[in-house]
């Protein structure tokens, strides 16, 4: 079909007459900030003093950080964070005690970045008691990373302290009372409990959630009548959040008198809370409902005979590859799976009621143990704690489960030479490289090994020259934020 052919003339006056209103109705362009950044203040911590708090304004930014160090020296920095409309706050970590530092904000947008001008500020003085009391002791050679426990100092206070791998004290946060330190929590949050129950006292605790800075964020605790134990809390990420997994435990008067224990004692059980990001409970379990004092197995037969103890004794938990908890429960010297929806249990390793049968293990299971983790292969790596091996030793193990054949192969050890030996306490932990920390806790030692069993560091904290027991002694990547070991 031919088009028909229009008048020329007439069609470009139209488009004249056109063009020119558009340009007189449209808005101007708007003209693209400059990247810009400005500090504000650089400001002590108050809950650290090994740190700075640096405010300031960032324009057209992405993303801003704080530049700091000695001047003269070498810089350091934080991890980029988004920049925030009204003004960002960071945190410096890690600093030397006393010492002057020159802080400046860095931005950017893309590839390009903008400084401020520099500030100096001075870190604080550390108290005398972790100055002059405390000291953590390296030998080899240790890669970059930190290591995180919690601890009383007798006359002093109770403090969580994080030390690099240098030794060093870089990380301290001060509580009125510290019951346990558990590591550094998926959303980066340090995580401590406070309170003094052990896990069967008729006393009341909670776990707080502790910021790279020192504040305290968040808080998780079992509703009254049930008591928070504060052997483990456990995050795990979801859409809206996440959820909360921790151990309570409830008392009931039991007559013990079959072991040589009072007739009215005070026994704690334990239950399995999981909280939704809401706060609500969503899943409860009850070792009450599950297992018996027969099952009670564990050493020393003094809290049998007890009027106030615990039968079960949880200290560590994880979820295995579909989802469902593998439970350290150190008085029945047993591992058990659970099911994370209707509770029933799924098998049981070790204890009066193993189902399975040890291979290749010359020590022929574990006692005592602590601190059960899932590894990506499916195997469970515990910390055993040893109590009734001849003679009595700790060590870290790693079972490869056929639960087709219903056995527990070992297929990796490593006992410290000479032995180590905590009747209480401890943790392991794999890193993402192959190797593996082991935290002989309660002796105050903590040595990573390749997976051949060559140590590659040892670290030893003293308090007045002598070992003292600790929870754990977890190893941290960062300061600012959860990183993989």
């Amino acid at each position: 079909m031919r088009v028909p052919h229009l008048p020329l003339f007439p069609l470009l006056i139209a488009a004249l007459l056109l063009t020119s209103c558009s340009d007189d109705d449209a808005p101007t362009a708007p003209v693209a900030e400059s990247l810009a950044v400005t500090l504000t203040a650089v400001e002590a911590n108050e809950h650290n003093p090994l740190s700075l708090v640096v405010t300031g304004q960032a324009t057209a930014a992405d993303s801003v950080r704080v530049v700091f160090g000695i001047p003269g020296a070498d810089t350091d920095a934080t991890p980029w964070q988004p920049a925030v409309v009204g003004g960002n706050r960071l945190v410096a970590l890690g600093l030397l005690a006393d010492t002057d530092y020159a802080v400046s904000l860095e931005a950017k947008r893309g590839a390009a970045t903008a400084s401020s001008a520099a500030d100096t500020a001075r870190s604080g003085a550390l108290p005398a008691a972790l100055a002059e009391r405390l000291r953590f002791q390296v030998e080899g050679a240790p890669p970059p990373g930190y290591i995180v426990t919690g601890l009383r100092i007798p006359g002093a206070s109770e403090y969580m302290v994080v030390f690099d791998t240098t030794g060093r004290l870089v990380w301290y946060r001060r509580f009125d009372i510290l019951g346990a330190v558990i590591g550094m929590l998926p959303n980066g949050n340090f995580t401590a409990y406070l309170g003094r129950s052990q896990g069967f006292q008729p006393t009341y605790g909670y776990f707080a959630e502790v910021a790279p800075d020192g504040a305290v964020v968040d808080r998780h605790e079992a509703v009254a009548p049930l008591y928070t134990d504060g052997h483990e809390l456990m995050l795990t990420p979801r859409d809206d959040g996440f959820a909360a997994h921790l151990f309570s435990y409830s008392l009931r008067e039991t007559d013990m008198s079959a072991y040589g224990g009072p007739t009215d004692a005070l026994i704690g059980g334990h239950q399995i809370l999981r909280f939704a990001p809401d706060g609500a409970v969503e899943f409860s379990w009850n070792a009450w409902d599950h297992f018996d004092l027969e099952d009670w197995i564990e050493a020393p037969d003094s809290r049998r005979q007890s009027d106030n103890a615990d039968f079960d004794h949880p200290n560590a938990m994880d979820l295995d590859l579909d989802g469902h908890y593998v439970v350290s429960f150190r008085d029945l010297a047993e591992i058990t799976k659970i099911d994370a929806r209707t509770g029933a249990l799924i098998w049981r390793l070790g204890g009066a009621n193993n189902q399975f049968t040890f291979l290749d293990d010359p020590l022929g299971g574990f006692n005592g143990q602590h601190s059960v983790r899932v590894l990506e292969n499916g195997h469970l790596l515990l910390y055993d704690n040893g109590l009734r091996h001849d003679p009595p030793q700790s060590r870290a193990l790693e079972y490869a489960l056929d639960l087709n054949a219903m056995t527990a192969t070992l297929v990796w050890e490593y006992r410290h030479d000479p032995p180590l030996y905590t009747p209480y306490t401890g943790g392991v932990t794999r890193r993402a490289d192959g190797n593996t920390v082991v935290q002989f806790a309660g002796v105050s030692t903590v040595t990573e090994v390749d997976p051949s069993g060559n140590v590659v560091w040892e670290g030893r904290l003293y308090l007045d020259d002598q070992s003292i027991s600790l929870y754990r002694m977890e190893p941290l990547a960062s300061l600012y934020e959860y990183v993989q070991p």
